[in-house]
């Protein structure tokens, strides 16, 4: 069974992969609905070549529902960033960790502690920073889409993990291809050209299909709103791909708001890692003494 720490640090990775959708998706000259059928579609077939061994084919409710989340949010968040101001879009998805954190406590039995939420607060303070130069009230219609969004992934995190016994990148699988299908009628309004088709491949396979291969194993290993609050340094890596591609340096404003993210997320984990160190022990410590007690007793008992 894998450990809680192997699982974060592959939900680090997996933010590292999403990353790179930031600057994969400005080489693309596409609708913003045509980008998100094809990006759904090559990252469907990614991850469902990549996680084929580990793949159940199932049809329950909680099943559909992470995957109905999982289209529906990929189709709102292509919509909220390119009808709007990329940074609402992006400070709204991770508003779903309030969602979650009210949300994971009835519906999955995970509590949320009175450190997860100073965690949550501080994580979308920081992103909110990190974003401040850039939020705009733009179209209220992306605005809209941006909110439906950030319930969507919520809702994808929670049912996620409610199917955690069975198969998490069945849901994401049929999720993509879901999407796929909504906006088929946009995928062939415009034909692609080879650099919109290198864009494209690079967000079906490196941003998506990677990121959602390596979040569907993870995501059955941590609790749903540590599934949403280690990610959120996601949006903190994308200005280094614009730093090795531009040399743009991030303003004082985001550099402080990046600051609150990483030690929000830091001390959190080594909290987290110092509970699960005592509860080791505390478990280990039992066994001795059991183990002690059966040694007493059967001596005592041979006497």
């Amino acid at each position: 069974m894998m450990g809680k720490q192997t699982a974060v640090m592959m939900l680090v990775v997996t933010a590292f992969f999403w990353s790179t959708s930031g600057i994969l998706i400005k080489l693309v000259n596409l609708p913003p609905l045509a980008i998100a059928g094809w990006r759904s579609l090559i990252a469907g077939v990614t991850v469902l070549v990549l996680c084929r061994s580990s793949i159940r084919v199932s049809w329950d409710k909680n099943t559909l529902a992470a995957a109905a989340c999982m289209g529906l949010f990929s189709i709102c968040f292509v919509g909220a960033t390119k009808l709007g101001v990329a940074a609402n879009a992006i400070v709204l998805q991770y508003a779903a960790s309030a969602y979650v954190a009210v949300l994971a406590p009835r519906l999955l039995g995970e509590p949320t502690s009175l450190r997860d939420w100073f965690s949550l607060i501080f994580v979308v303070a920081g992103i909110g920073l990190f974003f401040y130069d850039a939020l705009a009230l733009d179209s209220v219609f992306s605005l809209v889409l941006g909110i439906a969004g950030s319930v969507f992934w919520a809702g994808t995190v929670i049912f996620l993990r409610r199917v955690r016994e069975q198969s998490t990148a069945w849901p994401i699988v049929l999720g993509s291809f879901m999407a796929a299908g909504l906006c088929l009628p946009f995928m062939f309004s415009q034909s692609p050209s080879p650099l919109d088709w290198a864009g494209l491949f690079g967000l079906g396979i490196v941003s998506l299909g990677l990121g959602y291969a390596v979040y569907s194993v993870a995501i059955r290993y941590v609790t749903a709103l540590e599934g949403v609050l280690i990610c959120s340094v996601e949006p903190l890596i994308n200005p280094l791909w614009v730093f090795l591609g531009t040399a743009e340096l991030p303003g004082p404003m985001a550099l402080t708001g990046a600051g609150l993210v990483l030690a929000a997320v830091t001390v959190r984990g080594i909290l987290a890692a110092k509970d699960q160190g005592k509860k080791y022990y505390s478990i280990d410590q039992g066994e001795l003494f059991v183990e002690n007690f059966d040694q007493v007793t059967s001596s005592g008992n041979g006497k």
